[in-house]
């Protein structure tokens, strides 16, 4: 088999891989196949600077991306805190995950830096480990302990002055 083939054939999987993650995060089949398809492109703009290692974390990292940003696109600011949740969120000490409306979650997070609203869905939304997100972004597993704490003193912050 060819170099190209294997290569090809490689990519397929891992678009079925992302496309199926996607779909149980509940994108629908046709929206999940349009990020794969626009991260295919990206692939092939920038396959002179990917390599054997970093491709598959920057291929999930590129498509959870487009899924965030069409996900921030649709669901479009109308979104109210509701009274269940707003008592949720006044125990700091409680996780975040206990909170199932994640609607809520994209309207608190919408002012918050975006490398920490990054990291919060990764975590909360995607449900990937600590050790899973510190591969998808290429930075330490530290890092990403340290910007999910930053992030959820930041949504604090942002209840405490309701």
């Amino acid at each position: 088999m060819k170099k190209e083939d294997v290569f090809a054939t490689y990519l397929l999987s891992l678009g079925k891989e992302v496309r199926n993650l996607l779909q149980s995060k509940g994108a629908r089949k046709e929206d999940a196949e349009d990020i794969i398809q626009n991260t295919f492109y990206k692939v092939y703009t920038l396959l002179d600077d990917l390599t054997d290692t970093n491709l598959r974390p920057w291929f999930f990292r590129v498509a959870l991306n487009e899924y965030i940003d069409f996900k921030r696109k649709k669901e479009q600011q109308n979104i109210h805190i509701t009274e269940a949740v707003y008592a949720k969120l006044q125990h700091i000490d409680r996780e975040f995950d206990a909170i199932l409306n994640k609607e809520e979650i994209l309207y608190l997070l919408k002012d918050i830096k975006k490398e920490y609203k990054e990291i919060f869905f990764l975590k909360y939304y995607y449900d990937f480990s600590y050790e899973e997100i510190a591969r998808i972004l290429s930075i330490k597993e530290t890092s990403v302990k340290q910007k999910l704490y930053r992030a959820r003193q930041a949504i604090h912050a942002k209840i405490g002055g309701k």
